[in-house]
């Protein structure tokens, strides 16, 4: 699929986090020419590449809960993702409810929003089996608009650092643009 017609099919979804993000995510890796995530199965140790991946949270109290990585490739990345959505314009007339996701893109609410999930993914890492490792990468998602990743450059769970990015990083249909036209 070229990048055009992948970035026009999810430049207007928004704020239904759990109805697109699987399928964000699976055709993006087909966009990407990389293979889908792997059906799970019920041996977790078995799941090497899986959307819901379940870890242990060990709390100081003594009790435990369970927590699910949105996307896991063990010895690769944990990602976790979200949803936002654009500000809606305001109605002359009514306004009709509209969905928010997780915030409203280009705010400071958005901001933090992300920053959120990116600890959220390090707690989702951090709460992986010893044996698994810590992955390389962490990736924070907003369904359809933007992709965050986080590279560790040290050999132990601390050392986390951002890859390279432009600031302002341009919005994705400004990207195909310049795919698409010389």
């Amino acid at each position: 699929m070229p990048a055009n017609q992948f970035i026009d099919r999810w430049r207007n979804s928004a704020a239904a986090e759990r109805a697109n993000y699987a399928l964000f995510l699976s055709e993006l890796c087909d966009y990407l020419e990389v293979p889908r995530p792997e059906p799970a199965v019920a041996d977790v140790s078995q799941n090497n590449y899986v959307f819901e991946h379940p870890v242990t949270f060990r709390h100081p109290t003594g009790l435990s809960s369970t927590g699910f990585i949105d996307l896991y490739k063990r010895g690769h990345f944990v990602l976790e993702a979200k949803q936002g959505s654009e500000a809606t314009e305001p109605s002359l007339l009514f306004d009709m409810p509209h969905r928010r996701g997780t915030a409203i893109r280009g705010t400071t609410g958005w901001d933090q929003a992300m920053l959120r999930a990116r600890n959220q993914a390090e707690q989702y890492a951090k709460a992986l089996p010893a044996a698994e490792g810590w992955p390389p990468f962490l990736i924070v998602a907003d369904v359809g608009y933007s992709i965050e990743a986080l590279c560790r450059l040290l050999r132990h769970r601390e050392g986390l650092r951002p890859l390279p990015r432009f600031p302002h990083a341009p919005h994705p249909a400004r990207i195909a643009r310049r795919h698409t036209h010389p």
